[in-house]
C-alpha cells in the first residue's frame, strides 16, 4: 500500500521458481522489493536475496525488514528498515 501511496505501478515479480515481492513504477525507473519480517537467520537472508540477485539491470533492489541487525547493502542490494523506509528516514 505505501508503493502505491507513493505513485508507484505496483506488481509481483516472478523468475523460475524464485519471486520477487513487488516490482514498482514510476515513469521509467523501476525498484525491486522484498520484504520480510527478519534477516536474522541464514536460510531467510538468502532466500530473500537470491531473487534479487538473479535481476541483471541497474534498478535499485531493496529488503525492508523489521530487524536492525542486518541493515546495509549487500552487493548492491540495499538492506533497510521498513519502519524508517515508510517514514523517509536516511542512513548515511
Amino acid at each position: 500500500m505505501e508503493l502505491l501511496r507513493r505513485g508507484y505501478e505496483v506488481n509481483v515479480g516472478k523468475m523460475g521458481q524464485t519471486e520477487v515481492d513487488f516490482v514498482a513504477k514510476k515513469g521509467d525507473v523501476i525498484s525491486y522489493y522484498q520484504v520480510t519480517a527478519s534477516l536474522t537467520e541464514q536460510t531467510t537472508f538468502e532466500r530473500e536475496i537470491r531473487p534479487l540477485k538473479k535481476i541483471n539491470d541497474n534498478y535499485p533492489k531493496k529488503i525492508l525488514t523489521l530487524d536492525r541487525f542486518t541493515l546495509g547493502n549487500y552487493e548492491g542490494i540495499e538492506v533497510l528498515n521498513a519502519v524508517d523506509w515508510i517514514l523517509g528516514k536516511k542512513y548515511r
